[in-house]
């Protein structure tokens, strides 16, 4: 089951509860999750944003976490992200890092042409799209956690874009992320001048940088090695890459499980090898087509489609979109 970490979604709760949500009229499974502590499932979160946006007639109730932005929301990884010394290299640890606040999507960055792109990809296998506010929320806390690193600076993002269409009224949009605004797009990002990236940080600390890069890595080793989904991701990516497709049986021979125990695994951890091979060929599937000049031919190939046609439907259910568009990043709705 795809989560996010109750410290990063105490944040958005916090939010929706000052902007006039009656937490009476919420999901009060998910509210008494919340003050557990524990990991709080995706599914629920959207329906609580769904619910708030209902409630308070509030369609911009997402950009509200920005105020409340803190590193600490990111747990572990916030430590060597204060003592790093630049922006540009919070930002690497920000994306190396994600996996600790949420398995429900991966963030990846770009730098090209001058300019440094955070994007935010959701899982291949999500049950149902993010709505807006949530989308917005994840945004908001972003460029507030990059603001409280940079307080005498706070770069204000290039551009921005977000999948969902774009809303009547974008003026709150804009004041926080910019004029320049792309709705309907393939995925959400953010982004920000290159030269932003080599903004020192107040907080760094090369000595504390050092035992806390140690620390979040052993936290992230801990979750790869403890985590059978963890280990058969990271074969399915590395074999993938390779343009080998394994499958169930091939992986659990390389991971010396009887294909009865890696199911019976998978399914203790609420996952499903369907939807890990979904996440694996998304991944390589963007950095094929952004970052390649493969034909698509070699691309559906090496992702393992016997023809193109599987590789066009895969693509319009990843991004919405056909392979040749989301190469060029056309926005369509």
């Amino acid at each position: 089951m795809y989560t996010v970490t109750s410290s990063c979604f105490q944040v958005m709760a916090k939010t929706m509860l000052e902007q006039g949500v009656d937490p009476s009229k919420l999901d009060q499974q998910l509210l008494q999750a919340l003050d557990s502590g524990a990991p709080i499932q995706l599914p629920q979160i959207y329906s609580l944003f769904t619910q708030a946006r209902e409630q308070t007639g509030n369609p911009d109730i997402g950009l509200g976490t920005y105020t409340h932005a803190h590193p600490s929301a990111l747990g572990v990884q916030c430590y060597p992200m204060m003592s790093s010394p630049t922006l540009g290299h919070a930002l690497k640890l920000m994306v190396d890092y994600h996996p600790l606040v949420t398995n429900g999507s991966h963030y990846l960055l770009e730098q090209r042409q001058g300019v440094l792109k955070l994007i935010g990809l959701e899982t291949g296998a999500s049950p149902a799209p993010a709505p807006r506010a949530f989308i917005d929320a994840g945004a908001a806390l972003t460029l507030g956690v990059l603001h409280w690193l940079t307080p005498h600076q706070r770069p204000t993002p290039l551009g921005a874009e977000f999948t969902y269409p774009e809303p009547a009224d974008t003026s709150r949009l804009r004041q926080l992320f910019g004029n320049n605004l792309h709705f309907c797009a393939p995925h959400n990002s953010l982004m920000f001048r290159e030269r932003d990236g080599a903004i020192a940080l107040p907080t760094a600390d090369a000595a504390l940088h050092v035992l806390h890069q140690e620390y979040a890595q052993s936290r992230l080793d801990d979750l790869v090695n403890g985590s059978v989904a963890a280990r058969v991701a990271r074969l399915l990516k590395q074999q993938l890459t390779l343009g080998i497709n394994l499958d169930l049986s091939e992986v659990a021979n390389t991971l010396t499980l009887s294909k009865r125990s890696l199911q019976k695994a998978l399914e203790r951890e609420a996952v499903s090898f369907i939807q890990l091979q979904e996440e694996s060929r998304l991944k390589l599937a963007h950095n094929l087509l952004r970052n390649s000049t493969r034909s698509l031919k070699y691309i559906s190939a090496t992702l393992g489609f016997r023809d193109q046609s599987s590789f066009h439907k895969a693509s319009i259910r990843w991004f919405g979109m056909s392979p040749s568009h989301y190469r060029s990043h056309e926005n369509a709705c």
